[in-house]
Formats: C-alpha cells, structure tokens, sequence
C-alpha cells in the first residue's frame, strides 16, 4: 500500500513538474498569407474604368517596340504576389519568355527582375517572388520583350490608347495610381501614348 502511494506521489509531482515546464499560453498558429487574389485587382479596375471614362479611349494590340512599362505609385504599403500579362503568341509557342522588372525610382533600385513566359489566349497570371512597395515612393514595370525572334511583330502588346492626344495622367484604383507610361527599344521613346496591360496583384 505505502509502494502505490509512493508511485502515485511521483507520478503526481512528476506531472505537476512537466506542467510547470509548458507555457500558461502557447503561441497561436501564424495565419496564413494573404491569397494572391487575381480577380478585380485595381489594375483592372483602373484600366476598366480608364476605357468606360471616355469613348476616345479604346483596347488595342499595337506599339512595336521592346520595352512596354508604366510608373505608378501606391498609398499604402503593398506586396506585389503575381503578375498578369496576354503573351505574343509565337512567342509562347517557342516557350520564349519576356524580361519582367519592377524599379523603385525614389531608391533608384530594381526591387524585381525574372523572367516569365506568358501564355498568349488571354491575360496569364504567374506568381513572383513576393516584392514589397513603400507607399509614395515611385515605381515603374517594365516588360521586356528582349528576344522577338527577329521579328519586332512579336512585341506588339495590349493597351489602353487614346485615339486623340495623350493618355491623361494620374489614373487611379483603390491604392494604384498610374503617373505616367512610355515605349522604347529598337525605336521611341514614345510617352504616355497608353497605359500597358501588365496587371500588378497584391496580396
């Protein structure tokens, strides 16, 4: 009889002791990341709208030339998840892809640069290493369409045209205002002629 109580006391203290080692309030599980949502991102709103506001405006495959980017600035601080973009379509037949960067101008640094192949049926979206924007500071994407197979028909791209006159500046959705686009590369410059059909997603 005193052998079991004996055991009982120990086990009682050894439980009493392991309880003491654990946290009164163990930590709560992380949530997860935001989901990269594709679907109304306030590009499409912006480019949407930017086409409803005015029936010079219209949706056009044009501008021959390398380089498609616009500059823009957020109002609150942002990660960018994803890009969307309607590749050519031979160049997605040969698997080519097309240089994407995003450069802050206020730090005069690339905060990103990867290359992506775009499928060409409609507007691909394909995750980036997550890229976080400072609010108010200037930044400008690009897409690159460095090897066009020698045929600079294949870096036509979509964009938002004003069919008379320049594109008008700021464009603005939500936390996205568009300040200014340009095309260049094997040709141009030619400023704020439209506003390119890259769409910026956020988490």
């Amino acid at each position: 009889m005193k052998l079991e109580i004996k055991k009982v006391g120990t086990l009682a203290l050894l439980a009493i002791t392991l309880a003491s080692c654990s946290p009164s309030n163990p930590p709560l599980p992380l949530p997860p990341p935001s989901a990269c949502n594709t679907v109304g991102t306030d590009f499409q709103n912006l480019y949407a709208a930017t086409l409803a506001s005015n029936a010079l405006y219209d949706n056009y495959l044009t501008m021959d030339l390398v380089t498609h980017e616009y500059t823009f600035t957020v109002s609150t601080n942002k990660t960018v998840c994803t890009l969307g973009y309607q590749g050519n379509a031979t160049l997605f037949a040969s698997s080519i892809p097309y240089t994407m960067e995003i450069y802050n101008n206020t730090t005069s640094t690339m905060v990103y640069s990867g290359n992506i192949v775009f499928n060409s049926a409609s507007t691909d979206y394909q995750p980036i290493t997550p890229t976080p924007l400072v609010a108010g500071n200037s930044y400008t994407i690009r897409r690159n369409a460095n090897n066009y197979l020698g045929n600079i028909g294949n870096t036509i791209g979509r964009i938002c045209r004003k069919n008379a006159g320049p594109n008008q500046y700021p464009a603005t959705n939500g936390v996205l205002t568009i300040t200014a686009s340009n095309f260049y590369g094997s040709g141009g410059p030619v400023p704020n002629y439209g506003i390119p059909c890259i769409d910026i997603v956020f988490q």
